[in-house]
């Protein structure tokens, strides 16, 4: 019994030994942690201890480090092994990272067949399981503007989708899409609309960040449109922010009601 507690004890040692080790590393950060707040420099040393480790979402977070070189160099190299050990552990959505290599040709043979292929199973798994970002990804890399029509067709599509399912921070992506195509009167309707919305519902990082941006494709497109045009945009970008008005005050109302039951039983 004794020499039970004695293997016992020497076992929570070692555990407890790689706790402050790991502690040490990051600062007292996990690598999602490190991550979430961009302390890439300690992501990378801690999502690397985390990996060899086993962690799958350790091994997703290093191979977009050195995908992105956020707090390390790129390496093709590095990010396939990192990320193919994240798919083979489970964590589906890595593919998308995965499938931009192969889409274009880093540190792998170029492969627009098997990049296509990789996000069609992340797209599949996020249907089933939740989540739209393998789609934004398609999406983003389909709207480059070495591409094709076609891709910009599709990207566009792919925005368009996601902004009827009520993700309307991508309402700028799919008024870029609609310039590029030059759709310039749709392209003015969303760039209004994503301002709109970003004021109302959006945080101050994000307007900070696109509200300019935004002004951008809104002013190109308009330079090419009627006032009628525009006026008719702007009635249709009003009548949507007051439906989604009308949404939340619903919503708040439901919750509100909701609360009031608990409260009397």
């Amino acid at each position: 019994m004794n020499k039970f507690f004695l293997s016992m004890a020497v076992c929570f040692g070692l555990v407890s030994s790689g706790s402050v080790y790991a502690a040490e590393l990051s600062g007292g950060e996990s690598c999602e942690e490190a991550m979430k707040h961009a302390h890439y420099d300690v992501a990378v040393q801690q999502c690397e201890y985390e990996a060899e480790k086993g962690s799958a979402e350790a091994a997703e977070y290093l191979g977009y480090i050195y995908l992105k070189g956020k707090g390390a160099p790129r390496d093709w190299g590095l990010a396939k092994k990192y990320l193919e050990q994240a798919v083979d552990g489970g964590v589906v959505t890595a593919s998308r990272y995965l499938a931009i290599l192969y889409w274009n040709g880093l540190g792998v043979e170029r492969s627009r067949d098997k990049a296509m292929e990789l996000f069609r199973d992340c797209i599949s798994y996020e249907e089933q399981n939740g989540g739209v970002s393998c789609k934004v990804q398609l999406a983003q890399t389909l709207s480059f503007g070495t591409n094709s029509l076609d891709d910009h067709r599709y990207a566009k599509d792919i925005y368009a989708g996601l902004v009827e399912n009520k993700d309307y921070q991508y309402s700028l992506d799919l008024a870029k899409m609609h310039l590029t195509l030059g759709n310039d009167a749709n392209a003015y309707k969303y760039a209004e609309f994503y301002i709109w919305w970003a004021k109302r519902y959006g945080d101050i990082e994000q307007i900070r960040l696109s509200m300019s941006e935004a002004s951008v494709v809104k002013n190109k497109a308009a330079a090419s449109l009627s006032d009628n045009q525009v006026n008719s945009a702007y009635t249709w970008v009003k009548n949507e922010i007051h439906k989604i008005n009308e949404e939340h005050l619903q919503q708040k109302q439901a919750t509100e009601k909701e609360k009031n039951v608990e409260v009397k039983k």
